[in-house]
């Protein structure tokens, strides 16, 4: 069996750390800890699980911090977790497996970042996780840091979940970005998405169409990324009240590859805006028949069942087919039971006659 080394950066993670260590210790040979400046008790922590525990000053850089930490490994195999990380239940054993045999250079792992009131995921990547220590990868990128795979690539089933505590800094990764751009530094094709998107998280969409832009025509993002930015140009212009630009903007995505569910949802709603219900319809049953599948860029499984279900439920009542949307209420109730919005619909179609079980029976002949 190979030794493994996990390696991690953190910084005042008292409140995760042990959680996160408690999932994994048994599973790794040695655990690395480069620690940017803590004032709390990680390191304590970080002690319990005899881990090797390394200062790094802090300078705005994910990617140095994470390849001084890479540097200190000694394993065959090393792979990394973020501090509010942890790894539960079945996926544990899936890891020790994984982790016993690796059999590739690179192995990508699923990571759930987000997940709904019953705990299911719900914002679902595939991430670089395992590597050979021999290939000597380095991380890139001063934030949102990521690894060129090359080699033998594996794909695993273990999920690692992010069970993030409390409110991070809204306004760090922004920062960062700034700075690099009054220092004249150029941005990598990964850097501009990834700036462009923390643009649209801080509502500047003005801003972020020209970076997007840009690095669609520069042609040299991975096919994800720009697929994904596709559907960020499409979201800035129907924020700003553009439809044509949007509906432009959101079918180039299919230059890069097949219809997703996220693409699929989007431009159903734009034709949901214009009150195009037929083709609207149209795109969000196509989300649904797509379903989950992707191994690479952002998944959110909301787009492959509730969004377009109860966008369904939407366009089928203004266009007077009260049956149908009842049904497809129905079927968002089906991944949703405790959901609020579900909930009201009911009670506004039994107003009109149609009770929960009239529904359910329309659903099953119907959908």
């Amino acid at each position: 069996m190979p030794l493994v080394s996990l390696c991690m950066i953190v910084r005042n993670e008292e409140a995760v750390l042990e959680r996160c260590l408690d999932s994994v210790a048994e599973l790794v040979d040695e655990i690395i800890l480069v620690d940017t400046g803590s004032t709390d008790d990680t390191k304590k922590i970080a002690s319990k699980f005899s881990a090797k525990i390394y200062d790094f000053p802090w300078r705005d850089d994910f990617s140095a911090a994470r390849n001084y930490a890479v540097a200190q490994a000694v394993g065959d195999y090393w792979f990394w977790l973020d501090a509010d990380d942890v790894v539960e239940g079945e996926n544990r054993e899936k890891l020790r497996r994984i982790l016993a045999h690796p059999d590739a250079d690179v192995v990508f792992l699923p990571y759930q970042l987000s997940f709904d009131e019953d705990g299911k995921p719900q914002m679902i990547s595939c991430r670089e996780r395992i590597f050979r220590r021999s290939v000597k990868f380095q991380w890139e990128g001063a934030v949102h840091e990521a690894i060129v795979p090359r080699g033998k690539v594996r794909y695993g089933d273990a999920a690692i979940s992010h069970r993030k505590i409390g409110a991070g800094s809204p306004d760090r990764n922004l920062h960062i970005y700034q700075q690099k751009l009054m220092r004249g530094e150029n941005f990598s094709p990964r850097e501009q998405y990834y700036y462009a998107r923390e643009l649209y998280d801080h509502r500047a969409y003005r801003a972020a169409l020209p970076v997007l832009e840009q690095f669609l025509r520069d042609g040299k993002g991975w096919a994800p990324d720009c697929m994904g930015a596709c559907l960020l140009c499409g979201n800035c212009y129907r924020k700003l009240k553009q439809p044509a630009q949007a509906l432009k903007s959101l079918l180039r995505a299919l230059e890069y590859g097949a219809p997703t569910p996220e693409l699929c949802c989007e431009l159903g709603a734009v034709f949901l805006d214009q009150e195009q219900y037929p083709t609207a319809i149209f795109w969000y049953q196509l989300a649904m028949e797509v379903g989950e599948d992707s191994r690479e860029g952002f998944r959110v499984q909301a787009c492959c069942d509730y969004i377009p279900a109860m966008q369904l439920c939407v366009c089928y009542d203004r266009m007077g087919d009260t049956f149908s949307a009842a049904a497809y209420n129905e079927l968002a109730g089906s991944v949703r039971p405790k959901d609020a919005a579900v909930a009201f619909n009911r009670r506004y179609f039994a107003e009109k006659g149609i009770q929960f079980h009239d529904a359910e029976n329309h659903k099953r002949k119907e959908l």
